[in-house]
């Protein structure tokens, strides 16, 4: 069994854990709350820059403003900054460009510009995750997951617990919440779609006691750490 313990180093105000297990001890440095976020923002960047490139080209090969009824082709509220595609048929999300109709739409082009850059952005991220704790973020800022025991979550731990099962639970929550407590009609009828959990992990993400763990590490029993050089 192994014993976390956490410790403050007199020359380093950075917390440390120390993973114990049989004789041998392993300190290791906590990765500090801003380069998790600093992170996060970068694959998020990524993610964006890999759509608002593929909506470009697509945009310019294809020109859809003869027929047109000012509308754009993705409009979730997260893109409206991206984007100026006007189509007669937009969609409310990326997922949505799956399903356009090829009337309006090149389909096969949509795949090749949009949806295929995405995929393959990631499955690397997922690969990353499962083998080295890291994504494109992570391994810029320095930092990586591991478990709780030291060792390595591997796809069940960093991706499948701790991303999918976690955005699982929050879209449940926001369904449950638009269904029991009714909150567009807070809000003048627009669609209430706020990550209720994001608020959370983002005050436990700056909680020392808890080892700076969110939701979504006690959900996959891990913790982020500083990556050793």
């Amino acid at each position: 069994m192994v014993n976390t313990q956490q410790h403050s180093d007199s020359n380093n105000n950075q917390s440390k854990l120390f993973m114990t297990e049989s004789r041998s001890s392993v300190a290791v440095e906590l990765a500090s709350p801003w380069r998790r976020i600093a992170a996060y923002l970068i694959n998020n960047a990524i993610y964006y820059f890999i759509i608002f490139i593929g909506l470009r080209i697509y945009n310019a090969t294809f020109d859809f403003k003869s027929e047109a009824l000012g509308q754009n082709i993705v409009q979730p509220f997260e893109l409206w900054f991206l984007s100026d595609y006007e189509s007669t048929e937009p969609v409310s999300s990326i997922l949505g460009l799956l399903f356009v109709s090829e009337e309006t739409h090149d389909l096969s082009s949509i795949f090749l510009y949009i949806i295929l850059p995405v995929v393959i952005f990631a499955l690397w991220q997922t690969i990353q995750m499962s083998i080295t704790g890291q994504s494109i973020g992570k391994r810029l800022m320095g930092i990586k997951v591991i478990g709780i025991y030291g060792q390595n979550p591997g796809f069940a731990g960093t991706v499948l617990l701790r991303e999918i099962s976690f955005q699982m639970i929050s879209h449940i929550i926001v369904i449950l919440v638009v269904i029991f407590v009714k909150p567009s009609e807070l809000f003048d009828g627009r669609v209430f779609n706020f990550p209720l959990l994001a608020i959370f992990c983002l005050i436990m993400l700056f909680l020392k006691n808890i080892n700076y763990r969110t939701l979504q590490d006690y959900l996959a029993k891990t913790i982020v750490i500083k990556a050793e050089k």
